[in-house]
């Protein structure tokens, strides 16, 4: 009975003690009072570490700030007086356990399990290690309204930078979330502004002035009715930036680009790419665009897609025309020809089921940037998604992509056929902390009813063989996705379990008679008639008669994928498969159970990369 009158450990004090650090002078406490609260995001029951000079507010062990079923310990506040909040949240990833604080001479601790929080007398920097002292890694999410670069926030004269070895974006939106290599801690940099001191005021010929500090790029500045106005970090250098240009700080060298006109070989305006060098330029709109390229020489190459051949030219470094027809090189999608008339012979549609939008954990970049790319590959159909999350989708004008969007739920459960204009992001995944793994995908699926396409992983079939015979999941899944070839083991593992699902992978290809629409592009999965891979499509068809199971292949790719070989997947071998110079087969698969067709070739893009596979949709002879 007198163990049950103890004091709670993690129960706030009454009073309401409102503490002004003065120099030299720093403090760690449990905020119990509103009154005591710095920054947009900090709550009661959060810590507080200050001094004279900034203030930082550690979120309380009850969770994370903007992860679903993210323990807390996180950062959500960093202040200096009388300046803006640009943090909303930065995420140690390490286990974060039950806050202890610390006094130390000069400075004081707060560890929540394996993340330390260091703060010393008039410091505006906050250390971020583990308990031995090392770097950890780490996620950060700007305050949305902050102006952005992957390390450092700034609003006005406001800045605040991460302090790390590397971040893994380039650049990030509104929603966006960045990925951090090797944290140290974080700093509220001061306002010092141009070389000289003064205010960075300036008439310039370029898109932007970039902000470096120590070679690193810290911000960028747009320039509006050719002046630029801001300020900058203490010791930060100045340059402009345009896209194609060169500048010797604020002088422009020179710049360079094509202007591309593209048509197929039907003379009809086409959504394509301009590659060069390690770079991709979407054009601006179908059949013409100008790619910026530079002061630079080298080899060009103008693309749409592997359903589209490929033309490629020498750029010289200089302004240049070009007029390029891409011959179709897969049968064309199915459409109603002008005037009337017959519906042309069933063509594909080419799919991307793994586009990542912001909130996604690793991804901040726009939606609407990411499908322009896409389309300019041949892309028509994208399903959009974020981890636990519904992501925020947009699309630019001229590209021509069939939406949809969906969760993914614990990084294995996919599920789409969600609306895609969701104003906002919203948690539209179940929490699936506490979840099994079976029950992951029924709750993805919308409840027991077949609400929604269900795409796993390999991970997920793992754990879900281990926890239950195939026969007896309450869900099945539609779709497996496939990273590559090394994942077909997860297939056969699903075929030898008979459980019918449909291959998927960052294309593919979904066929389809008549008009195209998302009705039409979820039968093809449904029905497991798609082709999965990187870019080539094999399609496959069972025929049977009594006494006789045979497979009719067809394999459809550019030029550049070739030589192409074939295998035949079967519960009873493994085996290679003669294509014809058409790239068609017919191969007798009586006695089989199941059966699938892999394919691989030269390169998936025609400048060289990765090399080029796909795989056919599964098929049952055996029933």
């Amino acid at each position: 009975m007198l163990g049950a009158c103890a004091p709670d450990p993690g129960a706030l004090p009454e009073a309401c003690v409102i503490r002004e650090p003065g120099a030299g002078e720093v403090v760690v406490e449990r905020i119990v009072c509103s009154d005591q609260l710095v920054g947009g995001e900090g709550a009661v029951g959060d810590w507080l570490l200050h001094n004279a000079a900034a203030a930082f507010v550690v979120r309380g062990s009850y969770g994370a700030l903007t992860q679903l079923g993210e323990a807390g310990g996180t950062l959500v506040d960093a202040v200096r007086p009388g300046e803006a909040d640009l943090l909303m949240e930065l995420l140690p990833e390490v286990e974060r356990g039950e806050p202890e604080p610390a006094e130390l001479e000069g400075a004081v601790e707060l560890r929540f399990g394996g993340v330390v929080y260091r703060l010393e007398a008039d410091a505006a920097t906050l250390a971020i290690l583990d308990p031995d002292g090392a770097p950890v890694a780490a996620r950060w999410v700007p305050r949305p309204g902050a102006t952005h670069t992957d390390r450092v926030a700034r609003s006005g004269s406001t800045f605040f930078a991460v302090l790390a070895d590397d971040v893994l974006a380039d650049e990030v939106d509104e929603h966006g979330q960045v990925d951090v290599v090797g944290l140290r801690g974080v700093a509220l940099t001061p306002a010092a502004a141009g070389p000289d001191g003064a205010p960075l005021e300036a008439t310039v010929d370029a898109e932007a002035v970039v902000l470096r500090v120590d070679d690193r790029v810290v911000d960028r500045v747009p320039v509006v009715d050719g002046v630029v106005s801001s300020v900058a970090p203490a010791g930060a250098t100045v340059a402009a930036e345009a896209a194609g240009c060169v500048y010797d700080g604020f002088t422009r060298l020179g710049c360079a680009g094509v202007d591309v006109w593209v048509r197929d070989d039907l003379g009809q305006p086409l959504a394509a790419t301009v590659h060069f060098g390690d770079a991709d330029h979407p054009l601006d709109r179908p059949g013409f665009g100008h790619a910026p390229l530079g002061l630079g020489a080298g080899e060009v190459w103008v693309w749409a897609g592997p359903a589209y051949g490929a033309w490629r030219g020498v750029y010289a470094g200089v302004d240049t025309e070009v007029r390029v027809t891409l011959p179709r090189t897969m049968p064309a999608e199915a459409q109603w020809p002008e005037g009337g008339g017959a519906v042309p012979a069933a063509g594909a549609r080419l799919a991307a089921f793994g586009v990542q939008a912001a909130p996604d954990d690793d991804h901040g970049e726009a939606a609407s940037r990411t499908i322009h790319a896409l389309r300019a590959e041949g892309v028509g159909y994208a399903n959009v998604f974020a981890d636990d999350e519904l992501p925020v989708v947009g699309v630019l004008p001229d590209d021509d992509v069939l939406l949809t969007s969906g969760p993914r739920v614990g990084g294995d459960v996919w599920s789409w056929g969600l609306p895609s204009n969701a104003r906002r992001p919203a948690h539209g995944a179940p929490d699936h902390l506490g979840v099994d793994v079976l029950d992951r995908a029924t709750l993805a699926r919308g409840g027991a009813a077949p609400d929604r396409l269900v795409l796993v992983t390999p991970a997920w079939v793992d754990a879900a063989l281990l926890a239950a015979p195939a026969w007896s999941w309450p869900t099945r899944p539609d779709a497996l996705w496939l990273d590559g070839p090394g994942d077909l083991p997860t297939l056969t593992a699903l075929a030898d379990a008979w459980i019918d699902v449909q291959p998927v992978a960052a294309r593919t290809w979904l066929p389809h008679e008549g008009v195209a629409n998302l009705a039409v592009a979820h039968r093809a999965l449904y029905e497991r008639t798609a082709s999965a891979g990187n870019g080539p499509r094999v399609d496959v068809e069972l025929v049977q008669v009594p006494g006789l199971s045979a497979l009719e292949v067809r394999v459809y790719a550019p030029g550049w994928m070739a030589p192409l070989t074939a295998t035949l997947h079967t519960d009873a071998d493994v085996a290679p498969l003669v294509l014809d110079a058409a790239g068609a087969a017919w191969v007798d698969v009586t006695g089989a159970d199941w059966a699938y067709v892999e394919v691989s070739g030269g390169t998936a893009r025609p400048w060289g990369g990765e090399a080029a596979w796909a795989v056919s949709a599964l098929r049952w002879p055996g029933g």
